[in-house]
């Protein structure tokens, strides 16, 4: 099996079997840094298609936050009830409580804070 992909301007990298080990950059046959690829590669479920169907996102420290095209229009969602995460933080930036929100949406403080963290880390 071997996938291609485009990854920085003029850079193509394919995938030639099943493993990130066998991750090249097509132009010099250099590989990828296979460790730290396989990394990522792990929070991604593939569909049958071959496309990515399910990301975990790995900037959240204590919820499962996953971007799914079939659901919440492809935007990021807790696993754990499936609320969009966009939703739980518009709830606390309207003044809610972060323990009103956690029991609004059926999520732990924990999770709440999380994406609270992350939300407010990406717009700094």
């Amino acid at each position: 099996m071997q996938k291609s992909c485009t990854t920085t301007p003029g850079t193509r990298v394919t995938l030639r079997g099943e493993s990130a080990r066998e991750l090249v950059v097509v132009r010099n046959n250099q590989r990828v840094f296979a460790t730290v690829v396989e990394l990522y590669l792990r929070r991604i479920d593939f569909a049958a298609d071959g496309y990515a169907q399910l990301i975990r996102l790995p900037q959240y420290r204590f919820s499962e936050v996953t971007v799914d095209p079939d659901h919440v229009f492809g935007r990021p969602r807790f696993a754990h009830g499936g609320s969009a995460v966009d939703n739980v933080i518009d709830l606390f930036r309207a003044g809610e409580p972060v323990d009103m929100v956690a029991e609004e949406f059926g999520l732990s403080r924990d999770e709440v804070e999380d994406a609270i963290r992350v939300a407010t880390r990406a717009a700094a």
